[in-house]
């Protein structure tokens, strides 16, 4: 591809009108959520030394121990925050279960071998606290969208061994409109507040460091999508499956890559229900 139509690939906001009607919606359904709910929220909990390494932590009512799901957003690992990414918290606390957003720090603040390595920070806190919030630390599920389902790919593919882990830790995970190989980035604007060079998106590129344990992973991209992503779905998808790994396809055809993850808060997405199953 010449650098023009790899840019336009590469920008979700392509494929709609006008972004901010999705970001306004993240915004609007995440501050109804911290209303309605925000006493059972455990706000601002650090997982790290980064100042922006907290998360917010939903608790249903009752003494568990109750699932754990942790929310990864997105930005192009340099928008957003856990503050627009509370919307989901009401399904998920309906359900009894916990629901986390976490929060990363931004690039150009933040390389990318940084933000990965906080987002793993705060998935091991998980592990190792949740219990003292009333989670199950045996099903924990991690979930992203766009450059979040990039970090938790990067998450199940680290080495918990190393962690002192001799099984796997995550029960599953969903991956929604990710980038699994990022070296058609560095040409685009997207690598302006990355930097990365082509041997940097090559060692952060989760389709070339599939891991020999993991966990089920549900996949999905939006029908209103550029090809470019929907390839890189299906071809993650496809190496995940052929490495032995159980790998399943949620059609989301009527959505573009802003309103999708936007379903984890609709009891009756086919999203949020894979979800859900995986946990039960």
């Amino acid at each position: 591809m010449d650098n023009e139509t790899l840019t336009k690939e590469y920008s979700p906001s392509s494929c709609i009108d006008d972004v901010m009607v999705y970001i306004r919606q993240y915004e609007d359904q995440s501050r109804m959520a911290d209303e309605k709910y925000g006493s059972q929220c455990h706000r601002n909990i650090k997982y790290g030394p980064a100042e922006r390494a907290h998360m917010d932590i939903f608790v249903p009512k009752g003494r568990g121990p109750f699932p754990v799901h942790i929310f990864i957003h997105g930005g192009y690992w340099q928008e957003l925050s856990k503050a627009e990414s509370l919307f989901a918290a009401p399904n998920f606390l309906n359900h009894d279960i916990i629901f986390i957003a976490l929060d990363y720090t931004l690039a150009p603040q933040a390389s990318l071998y940084q933000i990965v390595d906080e987002v793993r920070q705060g998935v091991l806190w998980c592990l190792n606290n949740i219990a003292d919030y009333n989670g199950d630390n045996q099903n924990i599920t991690l979930s992203g969208s766009s450059a979040g389902a990039h970090l938790v790919a990067e998450t199940l593919g680290m080495d918990w061994t190393a962690q002192g882990y001799d099984t796997y830790p995550i029960k599953g995970a969903c991956e929604v409109s990710g980038i699994y190989d990022l070296r058609p980035l560095v040409p685009t604007y997207v690598n302006d507040p990355l930097h990365m060079t082509v041997k940097d998106a090559t060692a952060l590129s989760p389709l070339f460091h599939i891991p020999e344990k993991a966990c089920p992973v549900i996949f999905s991209v939006g029908g209103n999508e550029t090809n470019e992503f929907k390839r890189q779905t299906h071809d993650y998808q496809a190496a995940w499956k052929k490495a032995g790994h159980e790998a399943t396809i949620v059609d989301m055809s009527a959505f573009n890559h802003f309103d999708i993850i936007l379903e984890l808060n609709n009891e009756n997405s086919p999203l949020f229900k894979t979800v859900l199953a995986q946990m039960l």
